[in-house]
């Protein structure tokens, strides 16, 4: 018998990550963002979606990257 298993990570995000999970990464580039930011700077873009699943949030790397860097120019103007 086949056991089909879920994995909830949603499918419409092409390389999903908590915001934790970037934020960690982010810290390792010596620009450290806290989460908390990243999901303020990824909500005022309106354009990035966030896909809840239970009680976690994902959105795309990509996505996560773009805003990181636009923060980073910001903060060294």
């Amino acid at each position: 018998m086949a056991v089909t298993s879920y994995s909830p990570l949603p499918e419409a995000i092409p390389d999903p990550v908590t915001f934790k999970e970037a934020s960690a990464m982010f810290a390792e580039t010596g620009h450290p963002i806290h989460a908390n930011t990243l999901v303020r700077q990824v909500r005022a873009r309106k354009d990035i979606p966030v896909v809840r699943v239970g009680r976690t949030d994902y959105v795309s790397y990509s996505d996560a990257l773009d805003v990181h860097a636009e923060w980073v120019r910001a903060a060294d103007d």
